[in-house]
């Protein structure tokens, strides 16, 4: 070693450090002092009764310093641990993601702080301090920016980490066997997730969805389980799990793409808890600019083109939604990413399940226009002129059809669904348009109508007969009555109340309906759902014994020789030809029944909005 090397490292090494043993008093009178082994005081200041104190060397003050510097550090280091594994259970953000607190305040400035508590907002997601350079942004980011008001966009567009420990969820904590969530994943990927076009979980196993998304881990499991017959205890577990992470989560906006996905899967499946989310689902998909993807989904953006498929799963819902429920849609059909479909379908990242999708925004396109221009006012007869304009409207509809129904494909995983599923679309709408011609008819001025609607009074009827039949002739529709989304559901039950009703009033004298068909065909059908399995709280249980009671209210009303006598009990029910078409007051999705430990869940699970 060279000698500057070597003066080098003796200058940078660490001197030895004589420890200081001797007190003040007798390192003062230079005499030697006689420090006994448990420290002071010495024998000369214990003799004298004097203060004997010895200074420390700074060297040791620093090394105890640098001690308990390394213990708080290693104790804050396992508190940020335990935290981060706290948030993660709750599913809150990451602890990196709140402020900090000043703690270098006077005691003044800490009492006005607490004094103004209420007015301080929530240091979650706070915005990061970025000057924004559009001049025409969005009015609430220029209130972000100033106030440091937490932005509802999750602080990175709704991209919020993937990584998620599944230590600590439901299925870990042993509320449902592992085995039985893999065997519930498998039924979901390999089947239910193709009634909505197959984009709703991307995972190949259940590891990989533990880990983007505990919220979508709960929906796959609660879908998969209610519909096999012999889950309906897990179905219970997965429910009451899936309600509690929806309830955490009502409030906040960080959602990752999964979690979106987890809204839309309880939306489409779960009856009594869809309408809710459909809305809070736009809203939040609103927020992380999904409405928006479109655009660079058609340049050909990967990512982007994953998040307009989920907005168009969104918008054709919200049309299912306003179309049970006789409300308003939330996501218009004249913005261009819901007239460009065939764009859309011909990018470079389009394939089957996109024009499936498109079909339905088509067909919703239509259905739009006449909600548009007729309105949503039930009680306004209809005048006579505007029924030449809704036969445009039904002209649309045949169109849409010989369009849209040589396009759709055998599906290897749910078979003729999407061919079979279109004519019933068409079945759907073109019922669902009739209602608009009977607004304001009532059974006094039912006999003095014109001949054109009588046309549609026979066309109403044999569109409601048309659901009904094609359920039961075909395989694929049969098969697929376990595991249809809910809008099905409340279509068929649609068609079959309103043939009730039709047969029972002879519409009224508008046109003859073959009441003994009628009877026969409902009977069918209800044999038909009974015969179903699926869990015991599946709505399709619901259904059948609706039907049932109904049609043994409606048949005793019914004259010997098999020709309507009206429903006497309900006249004023009627007294509008309309309410025929008002789903709302006869919807099977909330028709009470009285429970039946055979059959429901004997109230463990209801499906009440």
């Amino acid at each position: 070693m060279s000698p500057v090397a070597r003066q080098t490292q003796e200058s940078t090494s660490p001197r030895p450090v004589r420890k200081v043993r001797a007190c003040t008093g007798c390192r003062s009178l230079k005499i030697k002092c006689r420090m006994p082994q448990h420290g002071p005081p010495c024998a000369r200041c214990q003799s004298r009764t004097l203060q004997c104190r010895v200074d420390r060397n700074p060297q040791s003050l620093l090394d105890e310093s640098d001690k308990w510097r390394r213990t708080v550090s290693g104790n804050v280091s396992q508190l940020q641990t335990a935290v981060n594994v706290l948030l993660r259970m709750a599913e809150l953000p990451a602890l990196a993601s709140y402020d900090r607190s000043d703690n270098d305040q006077t005691p003044a400035a800490a009492a006005a702080d607490e004094s103004d508590a209420l007015m301080q907002p929530a240091p979650i997601a706070t915005a990061a301090d970025e000057v924004e350079t559009d001049i025409y942004g969005s009015p609430i980011n220029s209130l972000y920016q100033l106030t440091r008001m937490p932005s509802t966009d999750g602080g990175s567009n709704g991209a919020v980490s993937q990584d998620i420990e599944p230590a600590n969820d439901f299925i870990s904590r042993g509320c449902i066997g592992e085995n039985a969530a893999r065997h519930l994943f498998r039924r979901f990927v390999d089947r239910f997730d193709h009634f909505c076009y197959g984009i709703i979980c991307p995972h190949e196993t259940l590891d990989s969805l533990r880990r983007s998304s505990t919220l979508l881990t709960a929906a796959v499991c609660t879908v998969g389980a209610l519909h096999e017959a012999e889950r309906s205890t897990d179905f219970t577990v997965c429910h009451k799990e899936l309600l509690r992470l929806l309830s955490t989560r009502m409030l906040t906006y960080r959602y990752s793409v999964d979690d979106i996905r987890a809204l839309l899967v309880a939306s489409y499946w779960l009856g009594n808890i869809s309408y809710t989310l459909i809305g809070h689902a736009i809203r939040t998909a609103t927020i992380l600019n999904y409405h928006q993807a479109y655009f660079m989904a058609i340049k050909g953006d990967q990512r982007s083109f994953e998040r307009a498929r989920l907005w168009y799963v969104l918008y054709i819902m919200d049309h299912h939604s306003s179309i049970l429920y006789s409300r308003p849609a939330l996501i218009s059909a004249n913005q261009e990413p819901h007239q460009q479909w065939e764009r859309f379908i011909s990018s470079e990242h389009g394939g089957e399940p996109d024009v499936r999708m498109s079909s339905q925004v088509a067909l919703y396109h239509i259905i739009a226009k006449v909600k548009d221009v007729f309105g949503s006012q039930s009680a306004q007869l209809l005048p006579d002129h505007c029924l030449y304009q809704l036969r445009g409207y039904f002209s649309d509809l045949d169109r849409w059809y010989m369009a849209w129904g040589n396009r759709m494909k055998t599906n290897p995983y749910v078979g003729n669904f999407p061919v079979d599923g279109a004519i019933l679309h068409y079945h759907f709408a073109r019922l669902h348009m009739c209602s608009y011609i009977f607004r304001g008819i009532t059974s006094q001025t039912a006999q003095n109508v014109s001949d054109q609607v009588r046309e549609y009074a026979s066309l109403a009827v044999t569109s409601a007969t048309a659901v009904l039949e094609l359920v039961l002739e075909r395989d694929d529709l049969r098969n697929a009555l376990v595991g249809m989304p809910v809008y099905f559901h409340g279509m068929i039950t649609f068609a079959a109340v309103f043939l009730i009703k039709a047969a029972t009033t002879n519409f009224l004298g508008l046109t003859t309906v073959d009441a003994d068909a009628a009877f026969a065909l409902l009977d069918r059908c209800v044999r038909e759902l009974r015969s179903q399995r699926a869990a015991r709280q599946h709505l399709i249980y619901h259904i059948s014994r609706g039907l049932e009671e109904m049609m043994a209210r409606a048949r005793p009303t019914m004259n010997e020789n098999g020709e309507s006598g009206g429903i006497t009990a309900t006249q004023e029910e009627v007294a509008a030809i309309d309410s025929l078409f008002a789903l709302d007051t006869f919807d099977l999705l909330r028709y009470p029944l009285e429970y039946n430990e055979d059959v429901l869940a004997n109230g463990d699970y209801q499906w009440a909005v």
